[in-house]
C-alpha cells in the first residue's frame, strides 16, 4: 500500500538509485508497520528542477499510504532528510516531503480495493 515516489535534479547510478529505494522501502515498512511486500518505490532522476530558485541538487519525496498517521510524518520526514543527505548528498534543507493519507476505497491491487 505504502507508495513512495523519489524526484530529484540529481544523476545517479542505476545501483545508487536501487540501494536508496530500498533503504527507504525498509524505512517506511518499519516505520509505518506495514509488510514490506506491500511497499512501492520509485525514482525519477535527473528532472529539470529548481528550489529556492535555484537548480542545485534537490530532492522531492512523496509518499501516499492507507492510514498514514500524521504522528510519523515529523519522524519520517527527518529520517527521508537523512538518508538523502547521507546516500546521496543532497543537503537536509534541499529535500522536500510530501505525506498523502488515502483512502481504501482510492487504492487498488490485484484487481481489487484496499
Amino acid at each position: 500500500m505504502p507508495y513512495l515516489k523519489v524526484q530529484t535534479n540529481k544523476s545517479f547510478s542505476s545501483r545508487k538509485q536501487q540501494d536508496f529505494l530500498k533503504e527507504c522501502s525498509t524505512l517506511i515498512s518499519f516505520e509505518l508497520g506495514k509488510p514490506e511486500k506491500y511497499v512501492m518505490t520509485a525514482f525519477e532522476p535527473k528532472i529539470e528542477m529548481t528550489l529556492g530558485g535555484m537548480d542545485d541538487p534537490a530532492i522531492f519525496l512523496q509518499l501516499k499510504s492507507i492510514g498514514l498517521p500524521d504522528t510519523k510524518t515529523k519522524d519520517l520526514s527527518n529520517k527521508f532528510a537523512c538518508l538523502a543527505e547521507e546516500k546521496l548528498k543532497i543537503p537536509k534543507d534541499r529535500v522536500y516531503v510530501e505525506f498523502m493519507d488515502v483512502p481504501r476505497g482510492f487504492w487498488g491491487w490485484n484487481g481489487i480495493l484496499f
